[in-house]
């Protein structure tokens, strides 16, 4: 095993693929042998020697199963070379009581997230647990900075939305531990499509949900579905996670079928689309570049195709043509409505009844 003897005075500002290439080197070892030892892919193995992959608290424990030193190195490695690279104005957070005060914790409360504290003390220790870390420092690495690129691509960032943020991100994470899913696959993904579109026809969320959680684990993808919590704007978000499983994540915060059919589809195009430039964290501020914009026509064209762009146009605006054309095009009419809306062609409080809606129930969505 690694002596942790020879990590007393390592260079914090490289990245700690640094030392993980000297230990391979010193045993001979393979990036893919590397990789099989921590349980990741070799691109994501390769990932973390190059620094382009942060060092969260699973990975800093099989980091010290496989290589030795401690858990607590190598999330001080990561922290410590995350803070050399990284200008000190861009931490939002210095303190574990300015952290308590940003997070949403009323929220995270009733949502169950993390248990009741009176005190300050205690709500730290509810709020660290369910971080998965002991110490400011390593919330710092594993979420102020591992989602610095999503959540603050914003032009205008506010350090309370963004905490609150990594609390719905982290959240996420929890609701899929368990799941398991087929290895990642772009082309099952697609095949998938027209089963999701079948989908949309399903009244409630305990039917559909459940379908669509297994249609995304046969391409090797988990999903949630979270509540936004308060101060959070989050819609959705596509990410890799650190074992290398793309993750799909939204908070269903507009409550109504056309909303969420076209957010979900829009995340299934980031990740057929743009894999290469994730995290990507969607909200109100992110729409109008050009990843989203290739992402909305992607869903719009999934849910109408293109061919059936004249027909939609010249339909009657009666309840059965829409049915009608609904049932042509293989989506809920709730989906068509929304589309004639954003086009435009009718006004927003015309065939709202066609829309299916939704409400939070102790949680649960029905």
């Amino acid at each position: 095993m690694y002596d942790s003897g020879m990590a007393e005075a390592p260079d914090w500002a490289s990245p700690p693929g640094h030392t993980i290439v000297t230990i391979l080197d010193e045993r001979e070892l393979t990036v893919e042998q590397f990789a099989h030892q921590i349980g990741r892919s070799t691109s994501v193995a390769q990932r973390i020697i190059d620094g382009a992959h942060a060092i969260d608290r699973d990975l800093a424990r099989n980091l010290a199963f496989a290589l030795g030193a401690s858990e607590k190195f190598w999330m001080a490695r990561e922290h410590d070379y995350r803070a050399s690279v990284t200008p000190r104005d861009s931490f939002q957070i210095g303190s574990l009581a300015e952290l308590i005060g940003k997070l949403p914790v009323n929220d995270m409360q009733n949502f169950g997230w993390i248990g009741r504290a009176g005190s300050t003390d205690d709500k730290i220790a509810e709020c660290l647990s369910f971080f998965d870390v002991s110490t400011l420092a390593q919330w710092q690495g594993r979420y102020e900075n591992a989602f610095q690129e999503a959540a603050y691509r914003r032009s205008t960032a506010h350090n309370s939305c963004e905490v609150a943020t990594t609390a719905w991100l982290r959240q996420g994470e929890i609701e899929t531990q368990g799941d398991v899913v087929a290895s990642w696959s772009a082309a099952v993904l697609e095949t998938q499509i027209e089963h999701f579109k079948r989908l949309t026809w399903y009244k409630s969320p305990a039917l559909f949900l459940p379908k669509a959680k297994s249609l995304f684990a046969a391409a090797g993808v988990k999903f949630a579905i979270v509540r936004a919590p308060k101060g959070c704007t989050a819609s959705g978000a596509v990410r890799v996670l650190s074992d290398g499983t793309p993750h799909v994540q939204l908070s269903f915060r507009f409550l109504s079928d056309d909303q969420f059919w076209f957010s979900l589809f829009h995340e299934i195009a980031h990740l057929l689309l743009h894999y290469e430039r994730m995290p990507i964290l969607e909200n109100s501020e992110t729409a109008g570049n050009q990843t989203e914009s290739e992402a909305n026509e992607y869903a719009a064209n999934t849910i109408i195709p293109p061919e059936f762009h004249d027909e939609l146009f010249s339909l009657s605006k009666t309840k059965n043509s829409i049915i009608n054309f609904a049932k042509k095009v293989g989506v809920c009419p709730g989906l068509i409505v929304g589309r004639l809306q954003r086009e435009r062609v009718i006004g927003y409080n015309q065939m709202q009844h066609l829309k299916r809606r939704f409400v939070w129930l102790d949680h649960p969505l029905k």
